[in-house]
């Protein structure tokens, strides 16, 4: 019965083993924390986005500085499908206001746009996917010229009805050319009558400042 309990020679007793266990846990938790951020890294670190952002700064204000003096072409060709119209009156959008063109909230443009576009797929095109529709912006931040043409026959302007005539004002056809003339500044056709240009200047630029009399 004594040789039973007795604890053999070399091998620790359970006390020994529950230290010896507590030890080795708390030296795996240790090894496995990462070393304390020293005081002097946080400095270097906001220092650097400092930098960046003071980078970051200097750029944007060099190409405001730009704006006066970039001209940007962009042309489009797209299938006669109207899904296409928005991402078109989207993009071109966004190039206006940066360019100072238009407003944000600004929308008369974008529908004279939208309406020649559709012009040039329902009347010119005859919806037929097989065509397709040239849009050409030329943007600057003097004026914006936009040229949509269709790969149709064309028509003759003089041949469209004035919607303004009191015997036409229930009938829809002409309504979409009268709006584009009137919200843009210039508009005119090619001689086939498959093209048209408009041209839309900054409020700034159309009606400017009067020149101070000079003096003496």
């Amino acid at each position: 019965m004594k040789a039973n309990r007795a604890i053999r020679k070399g091998s620790p007793r359970p006390s020994q083993r529950a230290a010896l266990q507590g030890h080795s846990v708390e030296s795996k938790n240790h090894s496995a924390e990462p070393p304390p951020a020293t005081p002097a890294d946080k400095p270097a670190n906001l220092e650097l986005l400092d930098d960046l952002s003071v980078s970051m700064a200097q750029e944007r204000a060099s190409l405001v500085a730009l704006v006066p003096f970039l001209q940007e072409r962009v042309a489009f060709k797209i299938p006669s499908e109207l899904k296409y119209i928005e991402s078109v009156l989207d993009y071109l959008n966004e190039r206006m206001i940066k360019l100072g063109i238009i407003d944000s909230e600004e929308s008369l443009v974008l529908m004279a746009l939208d309406e020649a576009i559709v012009n040039a797929i329902k009347h010119g095109n005859r919806n037929d996917a097989r065509k397709a529709v040239h849009i050409v912006a030329e943007l600057s931040a003097r004026e914006a010229c936009f040229t949509v043409s269709d790969e149709g026959t064309g028509f003759a302007r003089e041949d469209v009805p004035d919607p303004t005539d009191p015997s036409r004002l229930l009938e829809p056809s002409g309504r979409g050319l009268f709006l584009i003339g009137h919200i843009m500044d210039e508009v005119c056709y090619n001689q086939c009558g498959n093209e048209i240009k408009m041209v839309k200047r900054p409020t700034s630029a159309c009606n400017p400042e009067p020149d101070s009399p000079s003096e003496g």
